[in-house]
């Protein structure tokens, strides 16, 4: 008897946000194209299409996976069928199985110092785009009964931090999205959705607010590490990606309308 894997073989995903080497939606590519599937790596400035095809190009010679570099900024609802188009023509797929939104945007500001571009981007980027993807992928891009949809959330929107009010708001109203986008698609289409909420995770984007300037741990690395129950220690991205690999899989076929919390228990069930 062959032992049972988390195998994606012959699976196609789009993970909005992937193109930065480093970052949680790359590593969520790696993991992926690592179990088999063809992935497509998003990116949305020029600025970050040569990281983006170097982060395709490092998986497609690693694991031998077919991969695809889309581009398109996703709070634009006209990107939308523009970015699922180009994943089918670059996998040279009939259908995407696995969407996973990971694409967001953060500022902390204040109640006081948010401004309505702050409101717009945030509100944009995370909960709009994730609409637009959604809506292209279930109809252009024909997801198929056992598709997969993942909103990279946050535990921000439990926790309602004072300094990121907007960015939290945000997050909870993707989370309710996913609620809703379970029933919808699940029983109709055979589809599961759900959240998964990292705590912070040092990446390029989060460093600032991570490190010191002298490269020792800020205040808020402290205060996390402080409040895990796995270890003493932030998340890494290896982490929401091993998250995400098991989401995905036909493992969790009764898994869908969750929020789960990848923050080594800084969200308690209590």
């Amino acid at each position: 008897m062959t032992a049972e894997t988390l195998s994606l073989e012959g699976k196609t995903a789009l993970i909005t946000g992937s193109g930065r080497e480093n970052g949680i939606g790359a590593a969520i590519a790696r993991a992926f194209a690592r179990n088999g599937a063809a992935v497509a790596i998003h990116y949305v400035s020029e600025s970050s299409k040569v990281r983006a095809e170097k982060v395709a190009a490092d998986i497609s010679r690693e694991f031998g996976t077919k991969t695809a570099v889309v581009q398109g900024a996703v709070e634009k609802a006209s990107n939308a069928a523009k970015i699922v188009k180009e994943t089918l023509e670059g996998l040279g797929a009939s259908h995407i199985d696995i969407l996973v939104n990971n694409a967001g945007y953060g500022n902390p500001k204040s109640l006081l110092e948010a401004t309505p571009e702050l409101f717009e981007a945030e509100f944009g980027i995370n909960v709009f785009g994730s609409v637009y993807l959604t809506q292209a992928v279930i109809g252009l891009g024909k997801m198929p009964r056992g598709g997969r949809i993942i909103n990279v959330g946050s535990i921000a929107s439990k926790l309602g931090p004072e300094v990121s009010a907007v960015y939290g708001a945000s997050k909870a109203a993707q989370d309710s999205l996913t609620a809703s986008w379970a029933g919808q698609l699940g029983r109709s289409r055979g589809i599961t959705v759900n959240t998964l909420a990292p705590g912070p995770i040092l990446t390029d984007m989060s460093k600032p607010f991570l490190e010191a300037t002298e490269g020792s741990s800020a205040d808020l690395m402290k205060a996390v590490e402080a409040g895990t129950r796995a270890e003493a220690r932030i998340g890494t991205v290896e982490d929401m990606a091993d998250a995400a690999l098991l989401l995905v899989s036909e493992k969790s076929r009764w898994l869908t309308a969750q929020w789960i919390s990848v923050s080594g228990g800084v969200t308690g069930t209590m």
